[in-house]
């Protein structure tokens, strides 16, 4: 596959490059499997639909609207977010079926993204580099 362009800040890009081919890292006593840069890129297929690693949280968006026709969902501090504001989200890594994302529209805040639990959604640092300073890489 062709490397694409990311949508990532350079400075995430070189510490991604730097990691072992399979990157596990805890934040606040969450394990996370971080994606690789060749991961990002690759497609997935969720219920029949073709993703690529990265765009999964709009692809799950839509599902959700599909199935409950809701338009927002809710964050950990009980406010509104909007489906359509999760759906531009980049995917960079998972917890059992639970998606790691930064908000690109949003200084890449990092949010926990909940797709089996009707979409919640969870803050865990304003920006990229405090998700890197807060992390501790595992064997």
């Amino acid at each position: 596959m062709t490397t694409e362009k990311l949508n990532l800040p350079d400075n995430y890009l070189l510490w991604l490059d730097s990691l072992e081919a399979e990157a596990y890292a805890e934040f606040e006593e969450r394990e996370w499997e971080i994606a690789s840069r060749e991961e990002l890129q690759e497609l997935l297929e969720i219920d029949d639909f073709e993703v690529a690693y990265i765009d999964q949280a709009n692809l799950y968006v839509k599902l959700i609207q599909d199935i409950t026709g809701d338009s927002h969902t809710m964050d950990d501090e009980g406010n509104r977010i909007p489906f359509s504001l999760i759906g531009t989200w980049l995917t960079i890594g998972y917890d059992n079926e639970d998606l790691l994302c930064v908000d690109p529209a949003d200084n890449f805040a990092v949010w926990g993204f909940y797709p089996n639990e009707g979409g919640d959604v969870e803050k865990l640092a304003n920006n990229l580099d405090d998700f890197l300073e807060g992390l501790e890489l595992l064997e």
